[in-house]
């Protein structure tokens, strides 16, 4: 009595096992492809955050405060309630207030002037360290960014500078 049983052979399950060897190497390849790409992506996207926070504050700065100072490390911007100093340094920015919050980003250069006049040196009064331009360029991912605040200060501000102005 000679019966046959249904069976795989060898070769048959060989190949079989070849196949799924195959299809999980492919699986595993397409999945560390996206999982590295979402990182780049991700890490991409709080960098620039960084950037969209710190333009966001200087923006605000510039828009409530009374006069803008240079200062020996960085700007001052001061009004009655609010008094915020910047400290520039090539490997981040600092923002104090109340609390300080760092910003990781690289500046490439600082420049700035009142009226079209650099102030490149720390005066001895106010009226010396006034500025009302600010330009930064921030290194980010190998390009340059150039960012551009001005302070347009009120008729009575300037007044008060210079009292003598009165028509």
């Amino acid at each position: 009595m000679n019966k046959r049983i249904k069976a795989f052979t060898i070769l048959e399950v060989t190949i079989t096992m070849l196949l799924a060897a195959l299809v999980i190497g492919i699986t595993y390849s397409a999945y560390s492809i996206i999982i590295k790409s979402y990182g780049a992506f991700n890490h991409k996207n709080q960098d620039m955050a960084v950037l969209v926070r710190l333009d966001e504050w200087l923006k605000k700065d510039f828009a409530r405060a009374d006069i803008v100072l240079k200062d020996t490390t960085g700007i001052a911007l001061n009004n009655a309630d609010h008094h915020v100093k910047y400290r520039f340094d090539p490997d981040f920015i600092v923002r104090t207030e109340i609390k300080s919050d760092t910003f990781k980003v690289k500046t490439d250069s600082l420049v700035t002037s009142f009226e079209a006049l650099p102030i490149n040196e720390f005066g001895q009064t106010d009226e010396q360290n006034r500025l009302d331009d600010l330009n930064l360029v921030i290194l980010f991912q190998g390009e340059k960014i150039p960012y551009h605040y001005h302070k347009q200060y009120s008729s009575v501000n300037l007044i008060n500078r210079n009292p003598n102005a009165v028509n």
